[in-house]
């Protein structure tokens, strides 16, 4: 089950010293707790990827998407439906980075879907926050970046079974970060058992046609008298490519 997502620490000498993070797991960012089997939303979220220094960032804002799930779902996946890597929703949310900002959640703003003529709508009121994506029990990790050479916004996402499985990862590309979103590529068992699913900006081609794609994989060879292969070859526990 999911814990929520606490804050930040921060440091303005490139990492040398550090400032504890203000909030605490009983008092996070966003007050998702995630006690009591209540799920969050904001669950291990991911900053998009707008290249060095955030150069193709739309509007200058930082953007993090996550995954998560809600209580109105009738069909959970038990403990595993909110989990690192269960879920069953997408979730943005953006804010302008600075220090004094990152730790403040009135400084955020939540992608609360979009009005009648298709413009998106931001609230700085997490209570309406709403999915930017929705796929009931085929949800989890996910991670943006954008490819400045196609202008396309490409999403990966892996759906985690029930955390002790076979893993399904997809990939999906938008002009827009708040979509529409089509589907580019479903791939069963990726992996088998790939997750964290990333493509950095740093390696994609001059031409955007080639990119890398990173991933963490196969952190338990059996279970449920069921061997996890390593497909593609030279998968393993740690980042894989």
């Amino acid at each position: 089950w999911m814990g929520p997502f606490v804050g930040f620490r921060t440091s303005i000498n490139y990492g040398h010293m550090w400032k504890e993070c203000p909030h605490t797991p009983e008092e996070p960012l966003f007050g998702e707790t995630g006690i009591n089997g209540y799920p969050v939303k904001i669950g291990a979220p991911h900053f998009v990827d707008f290249g060095k220094n955030m150069e193709h960032s739309p509007d200058g804002k930082a953007y993090m998407v996550a995954h998560g799930a809600d209580i109105f779902d009738t069909k959970s996946r038990g403990i595993w439906n909110d989990s690192w890597i269960t879920g069953d929703q997408v979730y943005l949310i953006r804010v302008t980075p600075s220090i004094e900002n990152i730790n403040d959640a009135s400084k955020y703003e939540f992608y609360g879907g979009k009005d009648d003529n298709g413009k998106p709508i931001w609230s700085n009121d997490f209570k309406e926050i709403k999915p930017l994506l929705e796929w009931n029990n085929n949800m989890g990790c996910v991670t943006i970046t954008y490819n400045p050479q196609l202008k396309k916004y490409i999403m990966c996402v892996t759906d985690g079974g029930n955390t002790y499985s076979r893993m399904n990862t997809y990939l999906l590309e938008s002009d827009s970060i708040t979509g529409e979103w089509k589907m580019v590529s479903y791939m069963m068992n990726f992996g088998e058992q790939a997750y964290f699913v990333n493509i950095p900006s740093k390696f994609i081609s001059k031409d955007g046609k080639t990119v890398w794609l990173l991933y963490s994989g196969n952190y338990w060879d059996s279970m449920n008298g069921e061997s996890i292969g390593v497909n593609p070859p030279g998968g393993h526990y740690g980042m894989g490519f």
